[in-house]
């Protein structure tokens, strides 16, 4: 369900708009991007990073649609109609949109076209992450996502704004230990004098001294 969705979004990078064509091609999710800060639902911050690759399966499994706005009423094109194809790159996710002939599909070919929808936006949930402390700074590194939608949209900004905050409980700390380097000692030679054998008579001497001092 969409209220289970985190939404992320970039501006539009080499999008192309073909109105001839009816079609719409850009990339929709940005591999190794650093997010800006987001939160928690308690108010943590972090930020974000989504590792290449990580689309892959939900890509081949899941029947993916394109909206705007994220709004299920303006559907724009899904995967089992052909209507949005989907290329899993080195650098990211892109995508081509055949826009209907509606009234709705006219509306975003020109907004589009004209500059007023700036961006490129995706929904996913069940993400696979490592996440760990860097300095005083929280990393959320994502491996796997489970890709359920891209939109279209006006406001394309990776932050909070608009997004379902994961849990405080989801979001487990990772410390990256510091390893402190061991100073090794000097090592200081030991000068060992020689053991000088005493003489047998000298020793008998000292211990009847000894012996009669003590009594």
């Amino acid at each position: 369900m969409k209220s289970n969705l985190e939404y992320r979004g970039y501006g539009m990078e080499e999008v192309k708009v073909d109105k001839q064509a009816r079609t719409i091609e850009a990339r929709a999710v940005v591999y190794n991007s650093m997010s800006n800060t987001l939160r928690t639902s308690n108010g943590a911050e972090f930020r974000e990073i989504i590792k290449p690759g990580a689309l892959k399966e939900s890509m081949e499994r899941n029947d993916v649609l394109a909206f705007k706005e994220h709004n299920p009423a303006y559907l724009l094109g899904r995967k089992s109609a052909g209507t949005l194809k989907m290329e899993d790159r080195a650098d990211g996710l892109y995508v081509k949109i055949d826009i209907p002939e509606t009234s709705y599909g006219d509306d975003t070919l020109i907004s589009a076209a004209r500059g007023d929808l700036t961006g490129m936006s995706f929904g996913f949930n069940n993400a696979v992450s490592k996440n760990t402390k860097k300095g005083s700074e929280m990393i959320r590194e994502i491996s796997s996502l489970n890709l359920r939608e891209v939109s279209i949209v006006a406001s394309p900004a990776y932050n909070e704004a608009g997004i379902t905050a994961i849990r405080n409980e989801d979001f487990v700390e990772e410390v990256i230990p510091v390893v402190e380097e061991k100073r090794e000692e000097p090592i200081v030679e030991q000068k060992v004098e020689p053991v000088v054998e005493q003489k047998r008579d000298e020793y008998d001497l000292k211990f009847k001294f000894l012996t009669l001092t003590h009594k």
